[in-house]
């Protein structure tokens, strides 16, 4: 089940972020703008090639204790 749904801009910043759990939106806010950095260094690290392809998967991109965090993009 998805608690947190965020949307970004192919500049890596935000555009949305909504969630289900509203006493805890500041920290889910914390993790999307944390994860970016993680996105932002494993497409780096992946080089041209994975910029593209048209759908990228880049699975699991770390645990919290209560929640994983995962990545999905579309060109």
């Amino acid at each position: 089940m998805a608690v947190c749904v965020a949307v970004i801009a192919k500049e890596n910043y935000p555009l949305y972020i909504r969630s289900t759990l509203t006493e805890n939106e500041l920290k889910f806010h914390y993790m999307v703008h944390t994860s970016l950095d993680v996105v932002d260094e494993k497409i780096s690290a992946m080089g041209k090639a994975l910029v593209d392809q048209r759908e990228l998967y880049l699975g699991l991109l770390y645990p919290t204790e209560d929640y994983k965090l995962t990545f999905w993009a579309r060109h």
